[in-house]
């Protein structure tokens, strides 16, 4: 199934380097293959800009999602505490949330990281009857910390 990248997202990612924009397209590509049919939100919040995967609908119910920095694309898992991880790859010190840097696709096809994202998936929340997917922006008030142009 072919994904186009939703003008929202790429409107997000414009200021970032090509070479981050590219492996947070990439990675969105790869897991709603994986997830599919999921529902994608884009998050162009304070600190990074986020793609992030529901069945519900609902932002709350967010299993997966990719957060953009400056230099780097990271996978979090905002349940990621739940997820057998005996290899201790994931990172965080939090209640809930843990994630680990995608050095490249390489990282997302893991055979490892594939196990935590299909625990993740067969974790998440899902609604009776499967929903068709939808795109849902949010666009968080405030300054947003951006990689400076050059």
């Amino acid at each position: 199934m072919e994904h186009s990248s939703p003008d929202a997202l790429i409107e997000f990612l414009a200021p970032y380097p090509e070479h981050v924009q590219q492996l947070t397209l990439q990675g969105r590509r790869f897991l709603l293959e994986r997830l599919s049919p999921v529902s994608e939100i884009f998050w162009d919040a304070t600190q990074a800009v986020c793609s992030g995967f529901t069945y519900t609908h609902g932002t709350r119910d967010n299993f997966i999602n990719l957060a953009v920095y400056p230099k780097h694309v990271t996978l979090i898992f905002p349940w990621g505490t739940r997820l057998d991880d005996p290899e201790q790859r994931l990172k965080g010190e939090g209640n809930r949330v843990r994630h680990i840097r995608l050095t490249g696709m390489e990282t997302l096809e893991d055979p490892y990281v594939l196990g935590l994202i299909e625990q993740a998936q067969h974790q998440a929340t899902r609604p009776p009857e499967p929903l068709e997917p939808i795109t849902i922006v949010k666009i968080m008030n405030g300054p947003k910390r951006r990689p400076i142009s050059q």
